[in-house]
């Protein structure tokens, strides 16, 4: 992706990655779809595509994931908010 994420665990960060390009391989695939005259063997090619992207979304954003976002947000600070 390029920049680094500002995020101090590691494991979180590399999932962040991963996420990201997951979701670009998962809109480059709907781009795809949206393709005029597409065959039906291109079709069901992409579809499986999304369909394997789709699936290693919702694992990859599972509990352990949405944890190490929690404690990420524990760790900062709240000096950003005014009262």
């Amino acid at each position: 992706m390029g920049k680094k994420i500002s995020v101090t665990n590691y494991t979180l960060r590399t999932l962040i990655d991963e996420l990201g390009t997951e979701c670009q391989n998962v809109i480059t695939l709907i781009h795809q779809l949206q393709l005029p005259d597409l065959s039906d063997r291109q079709k069901a090619e992409i579809l499986a595509e999304f369909l394997s992207g789709a699936i290693h979304l919702n694992v990859h954003c599972g509990e352990d994931f949405q944890t190490l976002i929690a404690e990420e947000m524990t760790k900062l600070s709240d000096d950003d908010e005014e009262d």
